[in-house]
């Protein structure tokens, strides 16, 4: 009798940086229930470069007060953070920008989220990476 011997990835990591933290809780909640390891946090100068070079992939807001999302891009890139990127903004002027900014960055963009989004908008895009 042959055994099957099931090999078990550890949970992808996953870090949300938004400067609500309903929000931060909402996709702590969403993000977990797809099966991922999620830290959040709801003040951009606290996603120190330890925090930026451990997830496997970082949401971030774009419009913040104290440090922005632009500026979150700015750090990443000038860290050469290889996590994979999703931007969200309810504001689509911000998010084009940013998308922009990002690619020229060399950033590894996996999507964008436009407020208000829905549970099968972020499946897709974890689905992609």
């Amino acid at each position: 009798m042959q055994q099957e011997v099931q090999v078990l990835r550890p949970a992808r990591r996953v870090l949300v940086i938004d400067d609500e933290a309903s929000f931060c809780r909402f996709m702590a909640r969403l993000i977990t229930s797809l099966g991922y390891e999620v830290t959040t946090t709801c003040q951009a100068r606290c996603a120190y470069l330890d925090e930026l070079k451990e997830p496997d992939i970082v949401f971030i807001d774009m419009m913040m007060p104290d440090m922005n999302g632009f500026e979150v891009l700015d750090v990443l890139a000038d860290y050469k953070v290889k996590a994979a990127v999703v931007l969200m903004s309810g504001a689509d002027t911000s998010l084009s920008k940013a998308e922009a900014l990002a690619k020229q960055a060399d950033l590894r963009l996996i999507g964008v989220l436009h407020k208000p989004f829905r549970l099968n908008d972020v499946q897709t895009i974890l689905a992609a990476d």
